[in-house]
């Protein structure tokens, strides 16, 4: 069986002559559950979000 717990968005806006795409991860009830990550490309700002899901389940006592 299959769950889906959470989604990651990916947007993109403009700011000045760049596009910064953002990163947001949201819970199944519309929460969101880590800090918006932006940076000048997808794969960046899918790899901070990454990383501070690493670094919190690290840090998580739910998950020693």
């Amino acid at each position: 069986m299959t769950t889906l717990l959470f989604t990651i968005t990916i947007s993109a806006h403009p700011r000045g002559t760049q596009e910064i795409y953002s990163a947001q991860v949201i819970a199944r009830n519309g929460e969101k559950l880590y800090h918006l990550a932006e940076a000048i490309s997808i794969s960046e700002a899918l790899k901070k979000v990454v990383q501070e899901m690493r670094l919190q389940e690290k840090n998580s006592a739910s998950f020693r």
